[in-house]
């Protein structure tokens, strides 16, 4: 029998599982969790996962499983738990921002101070919103891309209202907003830097996308500054990709530089640089195959 109380953390908790329970020798204090009652925090490399208010790695063992809608967040707990060496039982990959902001913390990458919670709970979670993220603040729809469904907010009152008026089947997670003049957009092939931009909002937008009026300006790599390359290198290692481009927003008061999120699916400018990287890419994958095709002997 253990010596100190044995904590299940079940998320969320199957049917039937007391009776489950109930074949043990020993007592286990159960809490039968759901997903929506998870709140998530990354502020300055620290990760703060809690369950109703209580950290999580003081469950002796939580139970993982997931249906599709949250299969990402699960996800997101199992990396959680893995570096923090909670047992835990096994959830598949599925990525959103969400399990990509897990990993870029985890490894120390910095990003801008984040918070996800359920839309179920998001009221309640107005404290930990301001002492995270504070204001200005941006909603960020967790699998949106091109800006679509992101929202500027000035204060609460206004993010009670911008987050009411955002569809309902979507889910957001929040960043402290970055004064800056302009963010880097780094291409990276099979792990080297081949491209980069400069891209500059235009007049009252927030977002740096070109869909949205921003203006690049495409420097040589050689221009790129290495702390620069070496976050963008290192991001998209570390999400397994060879074909990226990540988004690094540089603090206007600062100078210091921030992952904002990593692009599977970036945009090639026409006669950029970014083309050249699209050969690149293509060129690795291309040409060894030719070369396998006309190795094979003729019939």
């Amino acid at each position: 029998m253990p010596s100190t109380p044995f904590t299940l953390l079940s998320l969320p908790s199957a049917q039937s599982t007391k009776q489950a329970l109930q074949k043990f020798s020993f007592p286990i204090q159960h809490t039968a969790g759901q997903y929506r009652d998870i709140s998530l925090s990354f502020q300055e490399g620290d990760v703060q996962v809690l369950h109703r208010g209580i950290d999580t790695r003081h469950f002796s063992f939580v139970w993982l499983t997931s249906g599709w809608s949250c299969r990402d967040t699960a996800y997101a707990l199992r990396l959680y738990f893995e570096f923090t060496k909670t047992p835990h039982s096994y959830a598949e990959k599925n990525t959103s921002k969400v399990t990509d902001c897990m990993v870029f913390s985890l490894h120390g990458l910095p990003i801008p101070d984040t918070v996800y919670v359920s839309r179920a709970n998001f009221e309640s979670s107005m404290p930990l919103i301001k002492k995270i993220c504070g204001y200005p603040l941006i909603i960020k729809d967790i699998r949106g891309s091109k800006g679509k469904d992101s929202e500027y907010v000035a204060n609460e009152s206004e993010l009670l209202k911008k987050m009411a008026a955002l569809p309902k089947n979507k889910r957001f997670l929040l960043q402290r907003f970055i004064t800056n003049e302009y963010d880097w957009g780094i291409m990276v092939v099979n792990g080297q830097v081949v491209s980069g931009e400069k891209s500059y909002p235009s007049q009252g937008e927030f977002r740096n996308n070109t869909c949205n009026g921003a203006k690049e300006h495409f420097v040589t790599v050689a221009e790129i500054p290495k702390n620069i390359q070496e976050m963008a290198i290192q991001a998209s290692g570390l999400l397994g990709l060879s074909w990226s481009r990540a988004d690094i927003i540089i603090d206007k008061q600062t100078g210091f530089p921030y992952l904002l999120e990593v692009n599977r699916y970036p945009g090639i400018t026409a006669d950029s640089t970014e083309v050249l990287g699209a050969y690149t890419f293509l060129a690795s994958h291309i040409t060894p195959s030719l070369s396998e095709k006309c190795m094979l002997p003729t019939q």
